[in-house]
């Protein structure tokens, strides 16, 4: 089924309870809506819908279960329903305002460094937050990052779309223990932000997310030495080689403390957020 035949019309409801008020954007898996609550007057929310898929290998099923287990942590966006109907699964959340680079382009002058470091701040809490309940993200970037849509929010950046996260640790009776790496993974997550570790199709683990946090952060400030390259023997080559002091050579020199810090550490490391807390802070 493509993504067309979810072409939701304005006015549509879902569920009984969820009025598509406009499409936000599409994916490769699906649709974003912006919707209203009918049981709740002047409430708006993000709706999220995809295909039913026959291996019942969707990623909102997925979505879903890892904004379950946030659900009583701050500074997450919130699950409030999910469910499947004949030809679509959906998810109904929290609605963010725009994403930083988005944020941005909207900056005449770019963004401070007071604001890069406070945008660290929240990027690093909220993916910590995901690290906690035993997953990594595996794609961080400025797409994926997002400010509220009103009041004390516009000020919180939340980490959205969990469509590529995995479990890193395995519970059982014995009790909680790390997931054993596979030798060689997919690719999974974005060129410009990933780590070493991934661009080798190795094992993600919980550094490889603050990597992506890093050079996430140089490029919102002042860009990073690979923008402008997309094959990605170019972009390694250039990981691989510059040191820590030229990639982030004009930005705040914490980063490069941050940098040499994460190079000290493996898969299956727990970070010091708070050692990292305090570079950023």
């Amino acid at each position: 089924m493509a993504n067309e035949g979810l072409t939701f019309a304005a006015g549509k409801v879902v569920c009984g309870r969820w009025r598509v008020l406009s499409r936000l954007g599409a994916g490769g898996c699906g649709s974003v809506y912006k919707v209203e609550d009918l049981h709740r007057k002047g409430y708006i929310a993000a709706l999220k819908a995809e295909p039913i898929v026959e291996d019942d290998s969707g990623v909102l099923k997925l979505e879903a279960a890892v904004l379950k287990k946030l659900a009583n942590r701050k500074n997450v966006i919130r699950l409030l329903q999910s469910g499947k109907r004949t030809k679509y699964s959906f998810i109904v959340i929290t609605i963010c305002g725009s994403d930083l680079m988005s944020l941005k382009k909207k900056a005449q002058e770019g963004l401070s460094e007071s604001t890069i470091l406070r945008i660290g701040i929240y990027a690093l809490y909220a993916i910590k937050q995901l690290h906690e309940i035993g997953f990594v993200h595996r794609d961080v970037k400025p797409g994926n990052m997002m400010n509220g849509a009103s009041g004390r929010d516009k000020r919180i950046i939340f980490l959205i779309d969990y469509g590529m996260v995995r479990n890193f640790v395995v519970r059982d009776l014995k009790g909680i223990s790390m997931r054993k790496p596979r030798k060689n993974v997919l690719l999974r997550g974005t060129l410009r932000y990933c780590s070493l570790t991934v661009h080798k199709r190795l094992e993600q683990g919980r550094v490889d997310d603050l990597w992506a946090m890093l050079y996430m952060l140089g490029e919102l400030y002042v860009g990073l030495p690979w923008n402008h390259l997309t094959v990605e023997k170019e972009i390694v080559k250039i990981k691989e080689t510059e040191t820590d002091e030229n990639v982030f050579k004009d930005c705040p020199e914490e980063f490069v403390l941050v940098a040499k810090y994460l190079r000290t550490l493996n898969y299956q490391d727990r970070p010091d957020y708070f050692k990292v807390y305090n570079w950023v802070s």
